[in-house]
């Protein structure tokens, strides 16, 4: 006997909807050459940045004016993505019982329960689509099989004036009609640590929420330190890996990138928990990367006081359009510039030592390197992430 709780399996249909909707924006976003959330509200002028953002994050199905606004500012296809947006939020929904009596339709139904007024959707303010808990109602079931199917004919009629069109819902669209995978991007930092800790361990509170899928690296800089293993855990059993521990060759220092392919999505809610050995000071951040996958090649090295600091070439890459993630962790000086097409992160300080760390997605298989201007010992490695379509999460390394 099925002892399954009623509306169990729908509601993990449903997430699963809502963070596969999220994934789509993401790809929508880097396709258009990932404009920052101030730049699409902006374009948009109706949608706050936060709320932009938020619609990308797969906690929750955004508004269909959320999402208008999200696919206007990225040059999407309205119609399209408004048929994938009602496809979502049916997504769950438990069909109607045969017995059930006729109940009228409202005239006039609301797609989300919302109005498209420009400044309606405010931070914290969008308005949700239907619940994660399915509605058991015949008159909503109705209602919402009424605006699909509206909304259909509404398309076919569309696409039948247009020489050649093909009526929506009867052709492939994104990647199954052709378009490229959406290349390899950096989407914002979610947390960071740094001070004079003298300690074993440190806890990071996330503070933007990661979707599911993703990749997480964490570059890290310990001061005073001692060898043995550094590890990272979260709140959602995440797995962490050592793709790169560059140590300086004497002075106890290490620089090392720690990676989580294809992570559960994380909220503001979760921590990520950093474990080393006792160690002075700590420079640590964790950043998230969309449509990456493995570790393809990598490379390190550490160097004296000088005008510059150089990992080295990684082999060559195996695929096109990879990510490249880069660090350097230097003992003092003068601020660390990377070199061209490098583009800088947020550096962290503690005195005068510094984490700088930046990214380069590549168009090309080739050898690239971690490099740029400082006057102080360093330690530099540079990673290089495959697109997702070309790796399984599996195959992480760590240098020598």
């Amino acid at each position: 006997m099925d002892t399954t709780e009623p509306g169990t399996g729908a509601v993990a249909e449903r997430r699963a909807a809502v963070a596969e909707f999220a994934a789509a924006l993401r790809q929508l976003r880097l396709r258009a050459g990932q404009p920052s959330f101030r730049a699409m509200a902006g374009a948009t002028g109706a949608i706050s940045h936060t709320t932009l953002h938020e619609a990308a994050s797969g906690t929750r199905l955004p508004s269909w004016p959320t999402t208008r606004s999200y696919v206007q500012a990225c040059g999407g296809s309205e119609p399209e993505w408004h048929e994938r947006w009602l496809a979502a939020a049916q997504a769950g929904a438990v069909p109607e019982p045969a017995d059930l009596p006729p109940t009228t339709v409202p005239a006039v139904p609301a797609a989300d329960g919302g109005s498209d007024e420009p400044g309606r959707d405010e931070p914290g303010q969008d308005e949700p689509a239907p619940p994660l808990h399915p509605r058991k109602p015949a008159r909503a079931l109705r209602r919402r099989r009424l605006l699909v199917l509206t909304h259909a004919l509404a398309l076919a009629a569309g696409a039948a004036i247009g020489a050649g069109a093909v009526p929506a819902g009867h052709g492939p669209t994104g990647a199954a009609a052709g378009e490229p995978p959406a290349a390899p991007g950096y989407v914002a930092r979610i947390a960071s640590a740094t001070g004079a800790v003298y300690a074993t361990s440190t806890k990071l509170p996330v503070t933007h929420p990661v979707a599911a899928g993703d990749t997480l690296v964490v570059p890290v800089m310990l001061t005073n330190t001692h060898d043995g293993t550094v590890s990272a855990t979260d709140s959602r059993g995440n797995t962490y890996t050592t793709a790169a521990d560059q140590p300086d060759g004497g002075a106890g220092d290490r620089t090392l990138i720690l990676t989580a392919v294809a992570v559960k999505a994380l909220t503001t809610s979760d921590t990520i928990t950093l474990s080393y050995p006792s160690t002075g000071e700590q420079h640590v951040a964790v950043d998230e990367l969309a449509n990456v996958g493995a570790v393809d090649q990598h490379a390190a090295a550490t160097g004296g006081a000088g005008t510059g600091f150089d990992s080295g070439p990684t082999p060559p890459t195996a695929t096109r359009s990879e990510l490249v993630f880069a660090v350097a962790g230097v003992q003092g000086g003068a601020a660390v510039a990377w070199s061209d097409g490098f583009t800088a992160l947020p550096t962290l300080f503690v005195s005068q030592d510094q984490l700088a760390t930046g990214y380069e997605t590549v168009g090309a298989p080739g050898s690239y390197a971690a490099a740029g201007t400082c006057d102080h010992q360093w330690m530099a490695a540079a990673v290089a992430f495959a697109p997702a379509r070309a790796g399984n999460g599996k195959g992480l390394v760590k240098s020598s």
